[in-house]
């Protein structure tokens, strides 16, 4: 009998078709000067990064991916525009985590790897509602019957998700220091129509 995918959960994958330049590695270097501990790794304090100028070319560029991901995966007719609200940097370093969370106030989020391996880095995706009363042990994993799913990563990669999945870095190894910028989004625009009383316009 066929198995069908009702209702996947979408991962959009994609890569930054460029190097950074240097003028945007050396802003970003800076903002490790003024971080906080949070839980498990470290967070720039800056919550806007891709507000500064000197990433104005990278903000476009993932403007583009997020574009995309509506185009291809939401599909809509609205007169609508998504657009990146907060952004922000997080640094793991060996036997640092970021502990399992999702982001509110956000329709789609992403990351975007700005240093990774992909031999000792990954991020895992968590199964909304998974069973917890009954576990059976399970032989033979597959996107079915996991609870969680891992992905390695690599520096440039770019992974776009609904801002309500959980997810979350497992302990790291390795002596390199991962650093990743993480971004939200939200939508302007029109939804609903007038005489169906169901407008909402977003500005």
């Amino acid at each position: 009998m066929p198995v069908h995918q009702l209702f996947p959960e979408p991962i959009y994958f994609s890569t930054l078709e460029r190097a950074l330049t240097k003028e945007e590695l050396r802003t970003i270097n800076k903002y490790k000067k003024k971080t906080y501990q949070n839980e498990s790794n470290i967070t720039s304090r800056e919550t806007y990064v891709l507000e500064n100028k000197a990433l104005k070319n990278l903000k476009k560029d993932l403007d583009k991916k997020v574009l995309d991901y509506f185009d291809k995966i939401i599909c809509t007719d609205n007169l609508i525009t998504p657009y990146i609200t907060q952004s922000w940097l997080n640094y793991t370093v060996n036997n640092q985590f970021h502990h399992k969370h999702s982001h509110r106030n956000s329709l789609i989020s992403g990351i975007f790897y700005i240093s990774a391996d992909k031999k000792v880095d990954s991020v895992t995706f968590y199964k909304p509602k998974a069973d917890k009363i009954i576990k059976l042990d399970v032989t033979k994993y597959n996107t079915f019957n996991s609870s969680s799913w891992g992905f390695p990563v690599e520096t440039g990669n770019i992974f776009l998700f609904r801002s309500s999945l959980s997810h979350g870095v497992m302990k790291k190894k390795g002596k390199n220091t991962r650093i990743s910028l993480s971004f939200n989004t939200f939508i302007k625009g029109t939804l609903g129509n007038n005489t169906g009383l169901t407008e909402l316009v977003l500005e």
